[in-house]
């Protein structure tokens, strides 16, 4: 028997603030106060600054002297980095999955897919952007190395609350459901070639709509 230790203030407080940016309920460059969410969450400002510098690691908090910390913001060249970063390591993955596990990568895939779309005629947009990071976590769950998983899992944060900021912009979440649809599909098929040209346009679209919401 397996007794789970309960989580320490420190991992509590992390869980609360990671989901909050994530959800984007603490909005890009917002100031964030120890004094005051140690007041919120009744808790000492010990967990707040230790949870505040596990989140900076994570890119989902800056941090400056004299200054304090705040919910990161992204310029251009950032959310460039994060998009070949991201096209990169999540095209390995999915390579990888196609060789080692093709059955359980479709199938996990066509599991969420079914989920998205109950979410999308719901109109849940937050289950929607959840089911949309788990969709992303599937290739890494299949693709057998551990290096990959854990160079995604440092920036999953960061990626998925850039998703919710996208989900604002017009027509962005369908166009988005419909390459979700096109990559199950690619990788049901087994064909590669196929998958890597959808998570191409999948993933530069978030590039050219961040930085046309950024002009505007």
């Amino acid at each position: 028997m397996v007794i789970e230790r309960p989580k320490s203030l420190r991992d509590l407080v992390l869980e609360n603030l990671r989901e909050r940016i994530v959800s984007g309920r603490l909005a890009m460059g917002q100031s964030l106060s120890e004094r005051s969410i140690a007041d919120e969450l009744q808790v000492s400002k010990t967990p707040v600054r230790e949870a505040l510098a596990q989140l900076r690691e994570e890119g989902l908090v800056q941090i400056e002297p004299q200054k304090g910390a705040k919910v990161f913001t992204l310029t251009e060249d950032e959310v460039e980095q994060i998009c070949d970063f991201r096209m990169t390591i999540e095209f390995a993955a999915f390579e990888l999955a196609l060789m080692l596990d093709p059955d359980g990568l479709a199938s996990d895939m066509a599991n969420v897919v079914s989920d998205m779309t109950s979410a999308m005629d719901a109109g849940e947009v937050h289950a929607y952007l959840d089911l949309d990071t788990a969709f992303h976590q599937i290739a890494f769950k299949h693709c057998g190395n551990e290096y990959l998983s854990a160079s995604y899992e440092r920036y999953e944060g960061k990626i998925a609350a850039l998703r919710t900021h996208m989900a604002a912009l017009p027509e962005h979440t369908q166009l988005s459901f419909k390459e979700h649809i096109e990559l199950q599909k690619a990788c049901e098929d087994k064909n590669l070639n196929a998958l890597k040209s959808i998570l191409e346009e999948h993933i530069a679209r978030t590039r050219d709509s961040y930085v046309q919401a950024t002009s505007e």
